[in-house]
């Protein structure tokens, strides 16, 4: 199996254990210095802003999240995942988000 299978499959187990239980709405500020600490020495926001984006939804965003969080040592737990996901979608995608992960965050989209 590819490394880019593998990816996949395990974004789609950790975003179907994240949409069980009560689960809190992911925190934008949170996955902001997550990102900041971890992910904005190699990404300028050009990355984000490109025309040729990988992401195409929300979910996408969330996949490529999980790949370099892999590919850097994949230390964030799912929570964090939803975090740094919500963040770059405020701030440079604006998909829709699931109601599963941002739940409280809804409003703060339509700006």
């Amino acid at each position: 199996m590819s490394m880019e299978k593998r990816i996949v499959i395990a974004s789609l187990a950790l975003g179907l254990a994240g949409l069980s239980g009560a689960q809190a709405a992911a925190d934008a500020e949170r996955g902001k210095i997550l990102y900041e600490t971890r992910c904005s020495a190699c990404h300028a926001s050009s990355v984000h802003q490109r025309s040729a984006r990988k992401a195409k939804s929300f979910g996408g965003v969330r996949v490529q999240v999980v790949r370099w969080s892999t590919e850097v040592g994949g230390s964030w737990s799912g929570d964090e995942i939803d975090d740094v996901t919500l963040y770059l979608n405020q701030r440079y995608y604006r998909f829709r988000c699931p109601q599963s992960v941002c739940k409280a965050n809804q409003a703060s989209l339509a700006r």
